[in-house]
């Protein structure tokens, strides 16, 4: 499978009398925003390959990541895609469909729920699901079967997997991941950062640059579950 990496590069100019007369630390906000809005920039990047999994996001089998045609080299159909809104009883579909799920080459995958990862629209009810200490929506009082079951199971969320930050987010679709999945960042250059300095600049001006090269990609469907939560 081909990833093609991202060049991220922003800089400031700053005016060599602006920098020597500052007094109110405006150049270190200044630049601080410039570093902080790069992180964004990349974790933006990032979930955007969970929100394109249901349609474009393909992995080495040259389907979406999330998906009901996976097949494996023996020929065999993995089914990684649910349709349920986030539930307690949809949930527990979700696991054991992440729990039978085969690897690339047909044989048990042995995967375990991770990571609930769902948008700002889900954060409530992901935790009073997987996080409360008797069953949820409920007035009996028999254990929660996940926080008993699965007490490192960890709800992530990210605005940027929304409909209103994530350009292709949805505010209903939930992702569950085993510790091992294929979802894998690869850096080849850390974020950097530096001043240039007012000496070596045509117009007398500091500098201040950014930049960072990585790439966020699905390599197989293995150790994930998608549900666009339309039912």
């Amino acid at each position: 499978k081909t990833s093609s990496v991202i060049n991220y590069a922003n800089d400031l100019n700053i005016s060599k009398n602006f920098f020597d007369d500052d007094q109110h630390n405006t150049v270190t906000r200044a630049v601080g925003m410039l570093g902080r809005n790069a992180r964004l920039t990349r974790d933006r990047n990032a979930f955007e390959v969970y929100n394109l999994g249901f349609t474009t996001q393909q992995t080495n089998d040259v389907v979406a990541l999330f998906s009901n045609s996976h097949v494996t080299l023996d020929t065999t159909t993995v089914d990684n895609l649910e349709t349920g809104t986030l539930t307690e009883a949809n949930l527990e579909v979700a696991i054991n469909s992440l729990l039978e799920q085969r690897t690339q080459d047909g044989t048990a995958g042995g995967h375990e729920p991770a990571v609930l990862l769902v948008p700002t629209s889900l954060l409530k009810e992901a935790n009073i699901i997987a996080k409360s200490e008797l069953r949820s929506g409920t007035g009996n009082n028999d254990l929660n079967y996940y926080s008993t079951v699965y007490p490192n199971l960890q709800v992530r969320w990210s605005p940027f997997l929304g409909a209103t930050l994530g350009s292709s987010g949805s505010d209903v679709r939930w992702i569950l991941l085993g510790r091992n999945h294929s979802i894998t960042r690869f850096v080849r250059q850390g974020l950097i950062t530096d001043l240039v300095d007012w000496r070596i600049a045509a117009n007398r001006d500091y500098r201040y640059v950014a930049e960072y090269r990585e790439v966020v990609d699905s390599i197989s469907f293995e150790g994930a579950v998608g549900s666009n939560g339309t039912v």
